[in-house]
């Protein structure tokens, strides 16, 4: 079998690649010679550089790239509308990934001055292209990869209807090193609340950032397009009342090396190939940029297809399975683009909350346990209750066991107004409460540590409670992570849970948007930790934690304080009799995979083992490099190690 690819761009060069491994005679025709310079720089995921990187023998690509940690959206006077962190976005020169490919493919793989011309057919498939300086390449399967406006697919399915180009970017790389350093590891982006501009940034490399300026189409009477020094002019004057940093990066450009680009896409077509000719990369789906997605899914293309090549011998089934793979993920992130293209062209009709992070991803559910389940349980909780620490390991072998029976509401109980007139027992003051969480770490054998009490004492538990509601409006899932490291700020690092430094690190460390919690803290947030304390009073609940387990026909049983493993079975046994413990078979750093960190304690309790029996095989995860640990003067937290 032998395939030829037209179009040397990163969609057809990283088919080829893949192809070449499998031992599949492949011929990949460019049609320029040597590396363009246009494109300047991209972001890919994860996914797309987990691929990249697999071409190496060793984990070190030695690509010029940035690995990109944050974005934060700013209105131009500097306000923060959004600050989220980022997981596995890289930013990369387009020439530099190029020659890396070019380097892995010789002479007779790649053609380069080839431009595509027309096939030949026979019994309506192709067994030829033609290329306009005469050269033809004889195959069984052609693909075409070759770029939005491509030749290939207007053979296969005519002329599209691309979307009108409402939108325009201008794109240049800067050598600016302060900003670059300064910068490093975010995506900054400045948008005006009052028109469709918008200027962004992200470092590539040590000294260089990539910049880009989005703007109304209808602002423009042509003049970006005519000189490099009207480029200039035109940039300067739809950015002057932007920040200072933009006017620097902007003077430290060389704009006879910066481009307009006129965004537009198209519907997704109703197949992607014809007979045995394909279309993959842009050539197949094209988005608007505002996703950042067109790299990452030209590298998945080529792999979801290289991968069907050894599920099938036909090219029908190949293409087929490779539409039925590809088309759903590729229409949301086209209609993702489109609505971010509304966002932009109209932000006085959206608030922040409005806004989406610039960058495709799979959409979460915005929910836990919205299936309908037997059992309600509504959990009593508060951030700096230490019997509350203690029950962490019951809530997770909950979720490993019984999942499929309780949805597990979290509601905020208010243990700490304030110390004024507090008396809760034997805990009437901070020092009476480092004492208590003393005692608690050593009857419970689980790392606590009271010192904070001493050294920079909460005055009232409301603001993390508070931040918690808040986290709960954007991911209720996330909010439950969340949760859980504001405990372990408190109760493992002692940071004093209050400050909002710490509340925002927290957010940013889980993929919450720090920006908009923050804001959400002083308004609609205390609206639902009001609604948690009414609901806590109408409950009677005066002691934390406290589940209160809610059958389908009201029936309620309650569990209050520090209860075993055994309790909760036996609460849910006698509401459901037929409740039937799942089965699971995770272990060692397969359970670290799926819950990120763990105390010793919490590891033996979750794996039904010795203490003893845990530290051997905790040990040996640390050894091999897999868990790194923070160590508390009652114990250890160790956490898994996520490599690069």
């Amino acid at each position: 079998m032998k395939v030829v690819i037209i179009g040397g761009g990163i969609a057809g060069l990283t088919l080829g690649i893949l192809l070449r491994r499998k031992n599949i005679d492949v011929v990949v025709n460019e049609k320029s010679i040597g590396i363009e310079g246009r494109g300047h720089a991209f972001l890919m995921s994860a996914d797309g550089y987990s691929i990249i990187k697999d071409f190496f023998p060793d984990a070190n690509v030695p690509l010029l790239s940035k690995k990109v940690n944050q974005f934060s959206l700013k209105k131009i006077d500097e306000e923060e509308l959004i600050k989220i962190q980022l997981e596995g976005w890289y930013c990369m020169k387009r020439s530099s990934l190029i020659s890396f490919f070019y380097s892995l493919l010789d002479s007779n793989t790649l053609k380069q001055g080839r431009v595509f011309s027309h096939f030949i057919f026979e019994n309506e498939k192709a067994v030829a292209a033609v290329f306009e300086n005469g050269d033809i390449e004889y195959g069984d399967i052609f693909i075409g990869a070759d770029g939005s406006n491509s030749k290939v697919r207007d053979t296969l399915f005519g002329k599209v209807n691309f979307s009108n180009i409402d939108v325009k970017e201008i794109v240049g790389i800067s050598s600016k090193s302060s900003i670059a350093n300064q910068q490093a590891a975010v995506f900054q982006k400045y948008q005006s609340k009052e028109k469709g501009l918008a200027f962004g940034f992200i470092p590539v490399s040590a000294d260089e950032v990539v910049w880009f300026m989005q703007y109304d189409a209808t602002f423009s009477d042509g003049h970006e397009d005519t000189s490099p020094e009207q480029l200039r002019l035109f940039c300067k004057e739809m950015l002057k009342d932007f920040p200072s940093e933009v006017t620097e990066i902007l003077d430290a450009n060389n704009f006879s090396k910066t481009y307009v680009w006129n965004t537009r896409d198209f519907d997704v077509l109703p197949a992607f190939h014809k007979n045995n000719i394909a279309l993959i990369g842009d050539a197949a789906h094209l988005a608007l940029p505002f996703t950042s997605a067109g790299t990452t899914n030209a590298i998945l293309d080529a792999n979801a297809l290289a991968s069907l090549f050894e599920q099938f011998d036909d090219s029908e089934n190949i293409f087929t399975s490779f539409y039925n793979n590809r088309s759903i993920n590729l229409a949301s992130h086209i209609e993702q683009g489109r609505e971010l293209k509304r966002l932009f062209l109209y932000p006085k009709l959206y608030s922040e909350r409005g806004y989406i992070v610039p960058l495709v991803s799979d959409q979460e559910d915005n929910c836990v346990d919205e299936l309908i389940k037997p059992l309600k349980v509504l959990y009593f909780t508060d951030p700096v209750c230490s019997s509350c620490w203690v029950i962490q390991p019951i809530l997770r072998k909950l979720k490993l066991e019984y999942d499929d029976y309780l949805n597990i509401e979290y509601h905020m109980g208010g243990l700490l107004p304030s110390w004024l007139g507090y008396d809760k027992g034997v805990i009437k003051n901070p020092s009476d409460a480092a004492l208590h969480w003393e005692d608690v770490s050593k009857n419970h054998s689980i790392p606590l540590d009271g010192d904070v009490w001493f050294e920079d004492p909460l005055n009232s538990s409301f603001p993390p409670s508070i931040a918690f509601k808040a986290a709960q409006l954007q991911n209720k899932k996330k909010a439950i992570l969340f949760l859980r490291r504001l405990k372990e700020m408190l109760f493992l690092e002692k940071k004093n849970i209050t400050n909002l430094e710490w509340i925002e690190n927290a957010a940013l460390g889980c993929g919450l948007d720090s920006s908009i919690l923050l804001k959400d803290m002083k308004g609609k947030a205390i609206e639902h930790f009001q609604e948690d304390l009414r609901l806590t009073e109408e409950n009677e609940i005066t002691s934390f934690p406290t589940f209160l387990f809610v059958d389908a026909l009201e029936k309620k049983l309650t569990l209050k304080g520090i209860q075993s493993y055994s309790k909760f079975e036996e609460v849910i046994q006698q509401l459901i009799p037929s409740a039937v413990k799942k089965k699971w078979s995770l272990s060692g750093i397969h359970l670290f995979e799926k819950y990120n960190n763990m105390t010793t304690s919490e590891f033996a309790f979750l794996n039904d083992i010795s203490i003893k029996s845990a530290e051997t095989i905790i040990e040996e995860l640390f050894e091999k490099g897999l868990i790194e640990k923070i160590e508390n003067k009652n114990g250890f937290i160790w956490i898994h190690k996520v490599k690069d």
